[in-house]
């Protein structure tokens, strides 16, 4: 093992990253980052030509940044088509230049005219968008949609926007049409856009007509919303023990038990939600409401003062190892904890413990001490929270959009703190825990001037803060019937959405550990008072007043 670990430790957590380094350094995810990394620098157009050459996945950041250096004509153009200039589209004859260039959203913005040039263009070599676009140009336009079929239909309802979606979509469809519709898997994806919304009112009155369709466990989440909002409780049952049945994930199947409990309140889907051995916001409720201590989890392990045989800060590390933990059968698990039991190790043990037994316990560990020492435990057990959901702890972390290290912090991100902190920091030192954390703290210190509840900075720390100003000012986490949890589930964002209340219960397990005991259902009742919980409520509350 630790050989193979040091033939594959490159050279390129250094200040710059080289062509050279990157011809010589194994395929995939971390070359493709710094591969994009090389973009950014003062290189030449056969640079950039030679570096692009060994892209492993295509990438849209990547190409537009390679499109900048490149002398290549074909890329120059190809990344002009994709930008989507009308103006630039309109002198085009090329069909694929205007397909990857014209989304449905803007071809519903454009003139008849313009729209059935595009469509004409379009015909021979990409008939459904031409034939979609030409659709656009019929009135009634619904109506025609309708005709055209349900994946047409599902297409341009996905697509158009929310503003489309208000102004063409909001209308009850009959019980045929809805069934229909219902057929096609896409339907899940409008299922969501229309419950999610609180302006497509009258098509959440179509779904109460929906009749048995083979949806997703989600779907019949959302379902059962919909019908609880308008007071069909007999849907509602259905639909949570539809939920229940359909989910993969136990946490899913726990949320459908919740519900039931909070709808219907029968003291057996709380004893049974209480039995799960999962970790999540559902269960920790349970739990708390039948006084019973959650206890499946591991906050260290028995590990030895011999020094590591690899280094984890180094991406291609991790890179090779994730691999060969995920494709690993229980004696090859065995055997890497036995590889990796040194306290430097602390983390990769864990991760590796946690699936050599099934996630039967659940890894909370509290890794890089030096770096939250200082820090209330209150803020420790949100930054735990965090970096256990963000990364499990693994300091070489590199996300799909380049999110960096422990807290996964984006690279424009890491731009703006390195301003704050007048450093001139290389991305690549993001892989130093210690460094990545002391960078997030300076970023939660500034969320948490304007949020002050551990759910609405975990909003933020995933989509921003303006998504989340924007979220809480639309009427959500108000004192309402079934708050703040219709409120948590009908967030539009399926990743903060979901993001937000894994670390909300990361929170409380942490905050038990440091030795400060906190009520969930008390975190939960906070949501509702916006005075406690964020800075933005409390301006309008102020200004009403």
């Amino acid at each position: 093992m630790k050989k193979i670990l040091l033939l594959i430790t490159p050279f390129l957590l250094c200040a710059e990253v080289s062509l050279t380094q990157l011809q010589k350094s194994p395929r995939g995810h971390v070359r493709d980052f710094h591969l994009w990394q090389y973009m950014q620098g003062d290189i030449n157009a056969s640079c950039a030509d030679a570096a692009y050459s060994l892209l492993d996945k295509a990438n849209t950041k990547i190409f537009k940044a390679y499109a900048k250096k490149t002398n290549l004509l074909p890329i120059i153009n190809q990344d002009r088509c994709n930008k989507g200039d009308i103006n630039f589209l309109l002198e085009q004859k090329d069909a694929d230049c205007i397909n990857s260039g014209l989304s449905y959203k803007k071809a519903m913005s454009l003139s008849p005219n313009q729209r059935s040039y595009f469509s004409n263009l379009l015909k021979e070599k990409h008939p459904k968008k031409s034939k979609r676009i030409e659709l656009m140009c019929k009135r009634p336009f619904l109506v025609n949609l309708l005709e055209s079929g349900s994946d047409d239909f599902l297409k341009l309802f996905d697509t158009l926007g929310m503003n489309n979606r208000h102004r063409y979509f909001n209308v009850k469809l009959s019980k045929e049409h809805i069934n229909k519709l219902a057929d096609d898997k896409r339907f899940n994806r409008a299922i969501k856009l229309i419950v999610t919304d609180t302006k497509m009112h009258n098509m959440q009155i179509s779904l109460l007509q929906l009749d048995k369709h083979d949806l997703s466990a989600q779907s019949y989440l959302f379902l059962a919303l919909n019908a609880l909002k308008h007071e069909d409780l007999k849907q509602v049952k259905h639909y949570l023990n539809a939920s229940y049945d359909k989910a993969w994930f136990t946490m899913n199947k726990d949320r459908a038990l919740f519900w039931k409990f909070l709808v219907f309140d029968d003291f057996q889907d709380l004893k049974k939600l209480s039995q799960s051995n999962d970790i999540n916001i559902y269960t920790l409720y349970a739990k708390e409401k039948l006084h019973i201590e959650t206890t499946n989890y591991f906050t260290s392990l028995s590990l030895k003062d011999n020094p590591s045989i690899c280094d984890l800060t180094d991406p291609y590390v991790w890179e090779d190892l994730v691999l060969k933990i995920r494709k690993a059968s229980k004696e090859e698990l065995v055997n890497m904890l036995n590889s990796f039991n040194s306290k430097e190790d602390e983390v990769l043990h864990a991760f590796i413990y946690s699936k050599s037994i099934d996630y039967k316990s659940h890894n909370y560990i509290l890794p890089y001490k030096t770096s939250t020492q200082t820090l209330s435990n209150d803020d420790k057990a949100l930054i735990y929270a965090l970096a256990r959901q963000e990364s499990h702890f693994i300091p070489s972390s590199i996300s799909r959009s380049y999110a960096l290290g422990v807290m996964q912090i984006m690279p424009f991100l890491i731009k703006d703190l390195s301003k704050q902190k007048k450093e001139n920091v290389e991305l690549n030192e993001m892989f130093n825990p210690n460094k990545n954390i002391e960078y997030a703290k300076t970023h939660l210190k500034y969320l948490q001037q304007h949020l002050y509840h551990p759910l609405f900075i975990a909003y933020a720390y995933n989509g921003g803060i303006g998504f989340t100003k924007r979220h809480l000012l639309k009427g959500t986490f108000l004192k309402k019937k079934y708050e703040p949890f219709l409120s948590m589930e009908l967030m539009a964002n399926t990743e903060s959405r979901e993001y937000g209340k894994k670390v909300l219960a990361n929170y409380v397990i942490y905050k038990k550990i440091l030795g400060e005991e906190v009520s969930l259902t008390s975190l939960f009742e906070t949501l509702v008072e916006p005075s406690r919980t964020d800075r933005f409520r409390m301006k309008v509350l102020a200004l009403k007043h």
